[in-house]
């Protein structure tokens, strides 16, 4: 048994298996993808990891089993590897590639962690709990480490969640998880946690930048999803530093440097597939990369969907809870997409939109 302190929950145990699927390359390389992507450029400590967070949701994966020992021992070491296909600096470049968690069946199939695993699963059985409700549901051990882990880093005041009850109160029933009666409160307060770190945290107009400009590096480069699916974030930027190509390397020297686009344009409201494809091909054409185009995922709030359970019951967390009602209808009020500039070409750029808008 090995003990590892983590600043979130104290000591977390780790037995052999868990060890050794610890000590494989692959998930060694996530001591190197940054948890938040480039939050750290707001919020200066947020430089935690998909280690440290991987390892956090096994730890609570474990405590949720503790009260359900029907869940199979499997669904932990899946909570463990649930992030192991992460690229660099996180979810910022999934538009340019298939999204992580294709790529973390990849690795189970292709890295050595895939040798370790096979000791005592088959890979298609391991696949199958990596959906497992405890790793992947409405309510999971993975939202529950991520929410109070990001808000422990950045020192924003939201990810007060009371996960010891929150954990106490979940039930398995052979299906999925289901909060009861005494966890709703918890429950609710997870997805008032999310919801307030979006605006202040997850869609921090600082990090987007960089990351839009870190995609358009990355899209110039043209790095091959076959390299791109192994590197760590020392990889990637020593690539595009040492670029043959100019635009690459003024785009990785402006993130290093602080120097970042400007916001030209914001708006919330939607568009069409078809009508994002034709402006960011029409800000191409008129100013390659020194104009680029964010828009980004809405928000789903999976947790709105959890289920609860009521006065004997089972019912939708939204349907018991107003508050997360009001949350989910709250929650197209703080997404928007935009268009950023160098600061040069800002004032340019915004009078070529005026075109569109």
């Amino acid at each position: 048994m090995k003990l590892v302190h983590d600043p979130i929950h104290g000591y977390i145990e780790l037995d052999e298996f868990t060890r050794r699927l610890v000590d494989t390359p692959e998930f060694q390389r996530l001591r190197r993808i940054t948890q938040l992507g480039f939050a750290f450029l707001a919020y200066p400590s947020a430089r935690h990891t998909r280690f440290e967070h991987s390892l956090g949701t096994f730890h609570l994966a474990k405590k949720i089993r503790t009260h359900n020992p029907e869940i199979e021992e499997g669904a932990l070491y899946a909570a463990l590897l649930h992030d192991i296909g992460h690229y660099p600096f996180s979810h910022t470049l999934e538009g340019l590639y298939p999204r992580h968690e294709e790529n973390t069946l990849w690795v189970i199939e292709n890295g050595s962690v895939g040798d370790v695993i096979r000791e005592n699963y088959s890979t298609q059985e391991f696949k199958k709990l990596l959906k497992h409700p405890i790793v992947s549901g409405d309510i999971d051990a993975d939202r529950m480490d991520y929410l109070v882990r990001d808000a422990y880093y950045t020192g924003a005041a939201y990810g007060v969640v009371d996960l010891e009850r929150l954990v106490r109160n979940l039930n398995f029933d052979g299906k999925m998880l289901v909060v009861e009666e005494k966890g709703i409160m918890a429950a609710q307060n997870l997805l008032l946690s999310r919801a307030m770190m979006y605006p202040t945290v997850y869609f921090h107009h600082t990090a987007k930048i960089a990351e839009a400009m870190l995609r358009k590096a990355v899209e110039l480069e043209e790095t091959p999803l076959e390299e791109i699916r192994l590197m760590d974030e020392i990889d990637l930027v020593s690539r595009l530093r040492s670029s043959e190509k100019r635009e690459v390397r003024e785009l990785i020297r402006a993130i290093d440097d602080r120097r970042l686009y400007k916001r030209a344009y914001c708006s919330n409201k939607e568009l069409d597939e078809k009508a994002v494809s034709e402006l960011e091909e029409a800000l191409q054409d008129e100013f390659g990369h020194s104009a680029l185009l964010d828009y980004p995922p809405k928000p789903k709030y999976e947790e709105r969907n959890a289920f609860v359970r009521i006065g004997g019951e089972t019912k939708r967390l939204s349907e018991v809870s107003p508050l997360v009602r009001s949350l989910v209808e709250m929650k197209d009020v703080y997404w928007r997409w935009c268009i950023y500039a160098r600061e040069e070409a800002r004032d340019e750029v915004k009078h070529f939109i005026g075109r569109f808008f």
